[in-house]
């Protein structure tokens, strides 16, 4: 990489083909005159695009503090060769922006999540070396709101910037085209109405309240209402209990870990898209299910609320009713089903474009190298 073109290296735990700063990092390759790299603490796997860019590994000791001298100077070395340092999650962007002050190198912290999400040490790492950085991007009012007053405190207002994630239109919409169903693999006839999620099983997603929303619904709706799930983790055996315990195990199909195309082509093939958050930024997975044409309920936290606000449903935070209400309503009105889909397409594809929020970086990077 040569020229005057900016060089820009991402700092992340680890990077797979889920992984948003990697979106961000081939979004600006292929858009702009940025190039960006990406330098992972603990781990890498394949991901679109990889072969667009570096990608190094500085293979950071599992320990509590996560680095050693030699993680440091590894770091180090690979930064020297860029005029800018992104940090993206909090334990290797705590150390990537002290790196970067040390060696005089411009830095930008993207907050990606609300305070909720953080440990007591995550929030205090990374609040005080957000002090270092030259640029703090939040992906949402929401995350910029969620700040500590403290950390407000050392951080001047001037150097916050909102950039959202955004879509790559090509990418999910080649989801279409995958050689497999979810509803055959699921069994979900052409006349069920199917509702469908993707994201980590976590007490941040908040599935106990949907599939408890699925089992409140088929007990008042004429519809038959069925759920899909896409993804895996440690609250798994708690939801599959849930649904036996409300007699719907059925009804609630657990797809585990889906490829990025598999989840896009699961999206296409659902008719009512369901995130229950109880907190988030700007969920990825969120836009992502709007942006392949789906009518949307959310629960009504301002990550949510904030953008959609006009294209989608809500419900309070762990409502189950409400949002089995919502799901009933929805699931015998097919004109505002596709009334609310097309509308959400539209704003996906005119305020959040991945090739949109590339550029919105690009003239970040700029404006700070002219400071």
């Amino acid at each position: 990489m040569t020229g005057d073109n900016l060089r820009v290296c991402y700092v992340v735990n680890a990077v797979s083909e889920t992984s948003v700063p990697a979106d961000i990092a081939s979004a600006l390759n292929k858009y702009t005159d940025v190039e960006v790299d990406i330098l992972a603490w603990f781990d890498v796997e394949p991901f679109d695009a990889d072969d667009r860019m570096s990608v190094t590994c500085v293979s950071a000791p599992d320990t509590t503090v996560g680095a050693d001298p030699g993680t440091i100077r590894r770091a180090a070395s690979e930064l020297t060769a860029y005029d800018i340092v992104q940090a993206h999650h909090n334990h290797s962007g705590s150390f990537a922006k002290v790196i970067a002050t040390y060696l005089g190198i411009p830095s930008v912290s993207r907050e990606g999540n609300m305070r909720k999400g953080f440990t007591r040490l995550g929030r205090v790492a990374n609040g005080l070396t957000n002090a270092l950085a030259d640029r703090v991007v939040c992906n949402s009012h929401a995350v910029y709101e969620s700040f500590r007053r403290w950390e407000n405190s050392m951080l001047p207002r001037e150097n916050v910037a909102f950039i959202p994630n955004g879509v790559d239109f090509d990418r999910i919409d080649a989801g279409r085209n995958v050689d497999w169903s979810a509803r055959e693999t699921a069994g979900i006839d052409d006349g069920t109405v199917a509702v469908g999620t993707a994201g980590l099983l976590t007490e941040q997603k908040d599935h106990a309240t949907l599939i408890r929303a699925i089992a409140n619904a088929n007990e008042r709706s004429q519809d038959s209402i069925e759920l899909v799930i896409a993804g895996d983790g440690p609250k798994e055996p708690m939801l599959r209990s849930i649904a036996a315990e409300r007699g719907i195990e059925d009804q609630v199909h657990f797809l585990g870990y889906l490829d990025r195309r598999r989840v896009y082509k699961m999206l296409s093939e659902i008719d009512i898209y369901a995130m229950p958050s109880m907190w988030e930024g700007f969920s990825a997975a969120a836009v992502e299910g709007i942006a392949l044409g789906n009518p949307a309920v959310f629960s009504d936290i301002l990550p949510f609320t904030e953008p959609y606000g006009d294209i989608a449903r809500f419900h309070a935070v762990g409502d189950s009713d409400g949002l089995a209400e919502q799901l009933v309503d929805l699931a015998a009105d097919p004109k505002e089903r596709d009334r609310l889909a097309a509308a959400g397409r539209s704003l996906v594809e005119n305020k959040y474009k991945i090739e949109r929020v590339a550029t919105e970086y690009r003239d970040l990077y700029h404006e700070i190298r002219t400071e």
